[in-house]
């Protein structure tokens, strides 16, 4: 149930949608009410519900680079687990601490509606880290209903 999208490109599974409108790295990440420094890869996407919305969360975000298998920061506020609706996609970044010494290789983003990924469809999103410039400070966007 694997859907491979570029960057830019909406990919949909059975009641997941998912665009990843950019991938930045950061230094520092921050949000109104937190910060934190570290090696730090954040995904700005939009995401919806595509039949249903009972249960529907944005519940499965990792990072796969090197052979280690990131999850999402769940210490800032992001769309982590924010409940998705059918067709009102919502907005907003999650963000990845990575290991201190990874800063290249190519990585793979997933996204799913269950934390076990044999259960249903995943977004996938293949990035080239080496390519993606590290910023001093990257800010996650605040998640609400997408403008689009």
């Amino acid at each position: 149930f694997a859907v491979a999208v570029a960057v830019g490109e909406r990919g949909e599974g059975r009641n997941i949608a998912v665009t990843v409108d950019d991938v930045r790295r950061a230094q520092s990440v921050s949000t109104a009410e937190w910060s934190a420094e570290g090696n730090w890869v954040v995904v700005d996407l939009d995401a919806e519900a595509v039949v249903s919305e009972s249960g529907t969360l944005l519940t499965l975000a990792t990072l796969e680079v090197d052979g280690r298998t990131y999850s999402a920061s769940e210490r800032p506020d992001s769309l982590l687990r924010s409940p998705l609706a059918v067709g009102i996609p919502r907005s907003g970044s999650v963000a990845f601490e990575l290991a201190d010494d990874i800063d290249a290789g190519k990585a793979v983003i997933t996204f799913g509606l269950d934390t076990d990924p044999r259960l249903d469809s995943l977004i996938i999103v293949e990035v080239d880290l080496g390519a993606v410039d590290v910023e001093p400070d990257a800010a996650l966007r605040v998640t609400g209903w997408s403008t689009r």
